[in-house]
């Protein structure tokens, strides 16, 4: 009976042990690996991802390098010139136009249309008149507003930056 329990322990003990062998060898060695190649496929991606961003860092710090070296060439040109772009100079008394009170000029929706953008200062008060009144003034633009012919609150905003039309908007003018 003694040799019939340690063959039965023993038989139980070998295929127990067969068992766990197989279970562990055949389901974790590809599972592992199948997870190590995806966090590897990942990583990969990621890096990629990485990469391209310091690429455009650098293409844009590069970008701004020349664009500031075009800011310190102008600077330079304008102050020689007297109207530095980041100099101090005031536009009250630069080729903005005056940037006062305005001379009570009205504008018609005939003169807005001949305004065109890139325009002097001189040539936009000779179409219309005079200047209109500041209402606001930095140190290379400034922007203008004219009351409208009509007089029914119809308006035009006119914005002036070295001395040349840069933008124009108008509501109601007839």
């Amino acid at each position: 009976m003694n040799l019939l329990n340690k063959k039965v322990i023993g038989g139980t003990g070998v295929v127990l042990s067969m068992l766990l062998l197989s279970a562990c060898g055949s389901e974790a060695t590809p599972a592992a690996s199948v997870d190590t190649s995806a966090l590897q496929d990942k990583i990969t991606v990621l890096e990629k991802k990485l990469n391209e961003q310091d690429i455009k860092s650098d293409e844009q710090a590069q970008k701004i390098a020349a664009l500031e070296k075009k800011m310190a060439a102008l600077d330079t040109a304008g102050a020689t010139a007297g109207q530095g772009v980041n100099s101090q100079t005031s536009t009250s008394t630069g080729n903005n136009g005056s940037a006062g009170k305005g001379d009570g000029v009205l504008i018609t929706f005939a003169q807005y249309k001949k305004l065109e953008v890139g325009m002097s200062v001189e040539e936009v008060i000779n179409i219309l008149g005079g200047e209109g009144e500041a209402l606001s003034e930095t140190e290379n633009t400034v922007v203008y507003s004219y009351k409208g012919a009509a007089g029914d609150g119809s308006n035009a905003v006119i914005a002036f930056q070295g001395g040349k039309l840069l933008t124009k908007a108008q509501a109601g003018l007839k």
